[in-house]
């Protein structure tokens, strides 16, 4: 999906490129082409985004399932709430924070929030708004285009569209590397934790005397 939203951002290269080609041979069916490839584009995209969702719910269910039977664990929410927390409005835009941090606490043996969950939830709640006002502005401008195309200063409209979405299409595509890389490595190392503490059946945190066990 990182790699998607990266294409996704240079699109309008190309569709500037098509503009000033469309602007010289004055022909209105390049224009019409870069539009009708642009919008095909933002369709295939929706493709990796939901297998990345159901992916990360599934991850996040399983790996909040795991610390039940870890001695010593102590999650603060439910396990179903790894599938719930993303699905439920408003409450979307918090619990998978909580359900993650819990999971990094209790897998990594640290007795605080690693600042990797924050720079993750943070970035991709970034990302959700950022990118929800760069497509509401980048529709109003789209809509505004003439979409009879009489001579060149028609034309230059398109290449200045398209010139100026390319900085708004970058700052969104670099808040999802942001949000990407931070998860990829939560997963990789939680796993990796999760792994080890499977096969050495050791506690996921230091566990002292008189200190509650969860049952598995």
């Amino acid at each position: 999906m990182v790699v998607f939203d990266l294409l996704i951002a240079l699109w309008p290269v190309v569709g500037g490129l098509l503009a000033e080609r469309a602007m010289r041979d004055l022909d209105p069916d390049a224009i019409t082409g870069a539009a009708l490839v642009s919008a095909l584009v933002e369709l295939v995209s929706l493709v990796p985004l939901t297998a990345a969702g159901v992916l990360v719910i599934v991850w996040c269910f399983r790996a909040r399932a795991n610390l039940d039977a870890f001695p010593g664990a102590v999650p603060a929410l439910r396990k179903g709430w790894a599938v719930a927390g993303w699905l439920v409005p408003v409450a979307n835009l918090i619990v998978p924070a909580r359900v993650m941090a819990g999971i990094a606490r209790d897998s990594l043996w640290r007795s605080s929030t690693p600042a990797l969950v924050r720079i993750w939830f943070g970035s991709w709640l970034l990302y959700l708004f950022v990118g929800q006002v760069r497509t509401l502005s980048d529709n109003q401008t789209f809509e505004a285009l003439p979409t009879t195309l009489y001579g060149p200063d028609d034309y230059q409209l398109y290449v200045d569209y398209y010139s100026a979405a390319l900085g708004p299409n970058l700052l969104v595509a670099l808040l999802g590397v942001a949000a990407g890389v931070s998860l990829i490595l939560l997963v990789t190392r939680v796993s990796a934790a999760q792994d080890t503490r499977i096969e050495r059946g050791l506690p996921a945190v230091p566990v002292m005397p008189g200190m509650p066990m969860a049952s598995a």
